[in-house]
Parts: structure tokens; sequence; C-alpha cells
């Protein structure tokens, strides 16, 4: 379990940091400027939205899953929106990571936390760019937390969002990453059953958060997962389907773009994990959050020892982390919610 849950925290930390080097381009842009497509750690160039990174350091896509993670073991492995709230809060404070970093409808969220007002405050959680993919990039750790219990894994989801993106779309995007990465966690996991877990946690999402969640508009996560589901099993290399999913499903800010690209990369490398973050790194637009989600997923499903032996210490060193660590106290408490789920 130990191996699954590092494994899970180093693919989204990975992807987050490749991904910061290439933010915002096209795949055709990346080249041109890097001579070649990323496959390791860069230095983000002067222009670039990650400008001022050194390669390895994380931007707001995994630092904010850490923070979370932390929480919710300094709590004793309890998720609820005040030690939610209470992470993000305390992630909003590291500068490093927030005020270069954080998105709109997460910057909004915290300026209501800490009592601020801004204009349209009082209809900003209507309009339809919040369902940004800002809760999906951060929930890995609620699926690892929960191995093979995709029940828990959604309710735990639904709490951790509400926090912050309060409708439909953002709810169904967040629930089917954690429950792929859920599922990921257990022994027999294999790419078909992590991916209809994501379905799975996409559709009960979906129907959720219609229910306890506002209805933002934009296509639906389930729809846009199954066109990309559809071209990962398709004909074509990875990187052809990469160019497709960049076309068709999109790999932008918006949820129903994000998440569904992630999963597509995921399937068209048949579960590798550094393929499917190397795929996430240089499809374009929203690189290091798509690269975070199939990296923690592919992680989890693969364990550590599919990053390179010196990864671990780059990231706990640049960024002032420490992985291992994050696993053991994520390792204890899945270990109990098992035991307490007669699960052994």
């Amino acid at each position: 379990m130990y191996d699954k849950i590092l494994g899970g925290l180093l693919g989204a930390a990975v992807g987050d940091a490749m991904g910061a080097a290439t933010e915002a381009r096209t795949t055709e842009q990346i080249i041109q400027i890097f001579g070649h497509e990323v496959t390791d750690f860069e230095k983000p160039p002067a222009d670039a939205i990650g400008a001022g990174n050194e390669r390895g350091q994380l931007t707001d896509d995994f630092s904010c899953a850490y923070f979370i993670a932390s929480h919710i073991i300094r709590h004793n492995g309890l998720v609820n929106q005040e030690i939610v709230k209470e992470a993000i809060i305390d992630w909003s404070e590291h500068k490093v990571f927030f005020e270069r970093f954080a998105g709109p409808t997460t910057r909004l969220a915290i300026k209501k936390f800490k009592g601020e007002t801004t204009k349209g405050a009082d209809t900003i959680e209507v309009l339809p760019w919040q369902a940004t993919n800002g809760a999906g990039m951060r929930i890995s750790p609620i699926g690892l937390l929960n191995p093979g219990n995709l029940g828990s894994a959604i309710n735990d989801a639904v709490t951790a969002t509400l926090t912050t993106h309060d409708n439909h779309l953002a709810i169904s995007g967040a629930c089917a990453v954690a429950c792929a990465v859920s599922r990921a966690m257990l022994p027999d996991a294999d790419v078909y059953q992590v991916v209809q877990a994501g379905l799975y946690g996409a559709k009960e999402g979906e129907r959720i958060g219609q229910q306890v969640g506002k209805i933002a508009a934009g296509p639906s996560v389930v729809r846009r997962m199954e066109m990309a589901v559809r071209i990962g099993l398709g004909q074509g290399t990875p990187r052809e389907k990469m160019f497709e999913i960049a076309d068709r499903v999109g790999s932008g800010l918006h949820i129903s773009e994000a998440v569904p690209a992630a999963f597509g990369l995921f399937i068209a490398n048949g579960g590798d994990a550094m393929a499917s973050i190397i795929g996430g790194v240089n499809i374009g637009y929203d690189t290091d959050t798509v690269a975070t989600m199939t990296g923690a997923i592919a992680g989890t499903l693969q364990g550590a020892g599919a990053f390179p032996n010196h990864y671990l210490e780059l990231l706990d060193q640049v960024n002032g982390i420490d992985l291992a660590n994050l696993a053991r106290g994520i390792e204890k408490i899945a270990k109990q919610r098992r035991s307490a789920n007669g699960r052994g």
C-alpha cells in the first residue's frame, strides 16, 4: 500500500513540476522553445506562467493537494469542509504557491474565507467559469485515503470540492479522479478497472452535484470522458492520440477538458506513469494540471518504482516537502479505514 501511495504522490508532483515549464503553450510552441518535447524537469522560460520556478519546483496543483492531505492527517483522517478550508487558507499564506499560481475560483473562495469583499461576489458562484479544474487537481489524496472504497472516496471528494467549487461539473470531475485513484490502490487494479471507476465517479459526482451544488453551464464531464476513452482506445500512436485529445476534448482550465484529457492520456499510454505524464506535459494549454491528474492516477497504479530514483529527493529538496513522510501518514489512515470497513 505504501508503494502505491508514494507512487500516487510522486506522479502528481512530477506532473505538476514538469508541466510548469510548458503551461499555456501549444505542443508546437513547446517544441519550438525547448527544441524537443519535454520529458524531464525543465526550468520554465522567462515568459512562462511558471517563470521564476527552478527545475522540479511545484505550482498550485500539487502543492495545494499536499497541504490538504497534511491537514487531514493532522486531524486523524477526518474530512470536512472546515478542515479543507483550514488547509487551503494555510496554503494561501505560502506566497510562492498561491500568489503566482492560484486559479480564479480558488482565489475567490479564499477571499470569502478571509472575509474580503470582491466585486460581484454575491453572483460569481453561479457563473459557468467557476467550473474550473482546481478541485480535480488537488483531489488525488482523497483517493489514496480510501483504497478501493469508491463510496467513501466520492463522499470525501464532494466535501472537499464544495469548499471552493460549489457546482455539479467540478464535483463530477473531482469524483472521477478520486475514484480512479481509489481503485488504482488495490493490488489487482488494471487500466480498465481504473477507468471504469473514474467513469463511475464522474456519473455519481454529477448526480450528487446536481443535488448539493449549483448547476453550472458547460459540457458534461462524463460525456467528454467517454469521448477521451474512445480516443485512448482507438487507432494510432500515443502521440497521435495526444493531438486528437487536445483538438477534440481540450486540455484547458475547464473541468470538462482537463479531467477527460487526463483519462484519455492515461488510456492512450496503457497506464504507464511517465508516459502519461509526458503526454500531459506536452499536450498544451493547462499542462501542469492535466499532468498532475494523469500522473496521480498512473502513479498510484504503478507505484513509486515507475519513477527515476532521484525524483523523490529532488522534489523534496526544491520544494521543502517530505513526500515519504506524507505517504506514511496517508498509509496509516488508509489502513485504519480499510480495517473499519471490514476489509483487513
